[in-house]
């Protein structure tokens, strides 16, 4: 090989991302549309005379992409054909797993009073029906992006003056209610389920209604142990990543 041909392959991307971007370029014309399976590794390694360990890394990329999700003996599904940008957020502390990032920001859309019933109330994990300001939101990471989840939160209405703080300070809304109202968070309760995305909230995401989502609600408890919040935040699955470093404490 001369050094001119030397030279050039150097410059070529590593082959799993020419497979990656072989691979997108189909996702892209409707090759393989949103909701198909991708062809299996050993399909796509004869396709694309590489080794299985190429593919796996091409198929790695296209997940952080948000393009494709995989999962254990299912395969390889499309669930977008172009990359929205994927917000990744790394855990290394109980604090960081209890908010979002301070480079995300919540937009309020709407606040309004609401009556909660028994069967709303019992769902949410509150002890009993009541009278709530629920406020509507978005968070993003930058305006010019898509929204990385829809957000919903329940606040005592007598907590009603931090609406003018959420979006504008940094601090996330329990901190807010914290430093106004003198409170003391003493518990905090994360749940974490798949779920899909609603109608209402479909077009705010900008994707398909029923899509796949993480829905993450959290509680918040004072001194006492009431509840003086209740959030919940649903992520379209290609948006929105939660990833934990765990360390086994020294006995």
């Amino acid at each position: 090989m001369s050094a001119r041909d030397q030279t050039t392959e150097r410059q070529r991307p590593p082959r799993y991302r020419q497979v990656a971007e072989a691979l997108m370029a189909r996702l892209r014309d409707g090759t393989h549309p949103v909701g198909a399976m991708l062809p299996t590794e050993t399909e796509l390694c004869a396709r694309y005379h590489v080794s299985r360990h190429t593919v796996r890394e091409a198929l790695r990329l296209l997940e952080e992409a948000g393009l494709v999700a995989r999962r254990q003996g299912s395969g390889t599904t499309v669930i977008a054909q172009e990359s929205r940008g994927r917000f990744v957020q790394d855990i290394s502390s109980m604090a960081e797993l209890l908010q979002y990032p301070a480079e995300t920001r919540l937009t309020v859309l709407r606040a309004r009073e609401t009556r909660v019933d028994a069967v709303a109330a019992a769902s949410l994990g509150l002890p009993e029906a009541g009278t709530w300001l629920r406020v509507e939101g978005i968070r993003r990471v930058r305006v010019t992006e898509a929204p990385i989840c829809c957000v919903t939160i329940l606040l005592r209405p007598e907590h009603a003056a931090v609406l003018e703080a959420i979006g504008v300070e940094k601090d996330p809304v329990y901190a807010l209610v914290e430093r106004r109202f003198g409170l003391t968070v003493t518990g905090i309760e994360l749940e974490m389920s798949a779920g899909g995305v609603p109608q209402a909230e479909a077009a705010l995401l900008e994707v398909e209604p029923g899509s796949p989502a993480l829905v993450i609600r959290r509680r918040y408890r004072e001194a006492g142990g009431r509840v003086f919040e209740v959030s919940e935040a649903t992520h379209p699955a290609p948006r929105f990543t939660y990833r934990a470093t765990l360390r086994r404490e020294a006995r």
